[in-house]
């Protein structure tokens, strides 16, 4: 069963160059250290300035793996972490394909 995950990002006023700019990076180091695809986009209508990074994984059991490897690194400090103040909320949702 194929995995969708997704990160939704909403930054605060003004900072959204500096959201944009930190979602690249996020998409960038999550390519280069796990091979992963990472789809972004921003929402047209809705929240300013929303944006969401999307992947895609063959089953849950890939998900969870990786996600343990992407804490660790981001504990490790590895992985690009935001400056506070840059969002206003991020929420992450798992869906499955049917």
């Amino acid at each position: 069963m194929s995995v969708v995950f997704t990160r939704v990002g909403t930054p605060l006023p003004g900072r959204l160059g500096d959201a944009a700019n930190f979602m690249k990076q996020r998409a960038e180091a999550l390519r280069s250290s796990y091979g992963l695809e990472i789809g972004l986009n921003a929402r047209f209508g809705g929240p300013a300035g929303q944006m969401s990074m999307v992947s895609f994984h063959d089953n849950l059991a890939e998900l969870e793996d990786l996600r343990r490897k992407i804490i660790a690194d981001v504990g490790s400090g590895n992985m690009p972490t935001p400056d506070a103040g840059i969002f206003a909320n991020t929420h992450d949702a798992i869906w499955l394909k049917l």
